[in-house]
């Protein structure tokens, strides 16, 4: 009996063990944070910006880019979906959800038959966040000659890193056409936000120069999964520019790079001239990203008299996180 009761102990004590490691592991993939106010020395209308953008987070912000803001599933998919159907070279895909339903079908159905007319299709989808994807596009996809990979599948050799998933959502078309923001492949974002049941999300339709960054951004996980090389002409065409806008691609995942697109941020605010606009789904802040955006904005007030901010949050639910509170608090305070 003795003997028994002191298995089970021991046995215990190594699952409790291995359950702390793995939370460990996963939570404690953090990366450098940014903990002081950045001096202000210059605005986004000064060279010194761009150069400044460009070194710290590293691609360069490159000119010449025309970007197309798309709002909504309405406009989101039908422009995804032509470009896809237009295809003559490459289709680089990357997503973190991708679902069942109409959506996900029809997004099946074009990168099959692009495939199937020689184009040569990569479509990489999170292993959770597909979670909900019907196995028959995989099998569609698989014998029309697409190339598919679910990132970061579990092997109890990688359990440790089970939460370094991919959120990437990139589209890139013939390495001259790109697509990236929020939306997922599912038929929850379907529709222009028109109830609980249809979400508000922004996407941007990309071309110029920063093309190549997105496809070196999907390149980066796709060489992680396959060990595969993707270039030349197919993946990256001369690109010449194609609009008034300058582009910046950069990347972050749980290993590393979230600094960067804190820094982004805070740089962006601190450098701020006349407006200050954000966008989001998840406002879970802090107080020195906060600080950054008000001693900003007193700033503009100051020299401009009323300044043009928009804070706009898309998901209210998500406010309730403990670690936003009192920022949102603030924010709402100040209109």
């Amino acid at each position: 009996m003795a003997l028994r009761t002191h298995t089970k102990v021991v046995a215990a004590t190594i699952a409790v063990t291995l359950l702390a490691v793995f939370i460990l592991l996963n939570l404690g993939l953090g990366s450098r944070k940014i903990h002081r106010q950045i001096e202000a020395l210059y605005t986004v209308d000064d060279p010194q910006f761009v150069r400044t953008m460009g070194v710290m987070l590293g691609p360069a912000l490159v000119p010449g880019n025309r970007a197309e803001t798309l709002l909504n599933g309405d406009r989101i998919f039908p422009a995804m979906l032509k470009a896809i159907r237009e295809a003559r070279k490459s289709i680089s895909f990357e997503t973190y959800i991708y679902w069942q339903g109409a959506i996900g079908k029809e997004f099946a159905d074009a990168l099959s038959e692009r495939a199937r007319a020689g184009v040569k299709v990569h479509v990489l989808i999170d292993w959770v966040g597909s979670g909900k994807i019907d196995e028959a596009y995989l099998k569609q996809m698989d014998r029309a000659g697409v190339a598919v990979r679910r990132y970061n599948r579990p092997h109890w050799y990688t359990f440790g890193r089970f939460n370094n998933r991919t959120h990437r959502k990139l589209l890139v078309v013939d390495g001259r056409i790109g697509f990236t923001g929020g939306v997922g492949i599912a038929d929850i974002w379907s529709g222009n936000a028109e109830d609980a049941d249809h979400w508000r999300d922004t996407h941007y339709r990309l071309e110029g120069p920063a093309v190549a960054q997105m496809q070196s951004a999907f390149h980066d996980n796709w060489v992680e999964v396959t060990g595969e090389v993707l270039h030349g002409v197919d993946y990256y065409p001369a690109l010449a520019p194609a609009g008034p806008h300058y582009a910046q691609t950069f990347t972050s995942s749980p290993g590393g790079g979230g600094e960067s697109m804190q820094l982004m941020y805070l740089a962006s605010i601190t450098a701020s001239a006349r407006h200050l606009r954000l966008s989001m789904s998840y406002f879970v802040t802090d107080e020195l990203a906060v600080g950054h955006y008000f001693k900003r904005l007193t700033l503009i007030n100051q020299t401009f008299g009323d300044a043009d901010h928009h804070l706009a949050l898309v998901s209210e639910a998500i406010l309730a996180e403990s670690a936003a509170k009192a920022p949102a608090a603030k924010a709402r305070k100040a209109g």
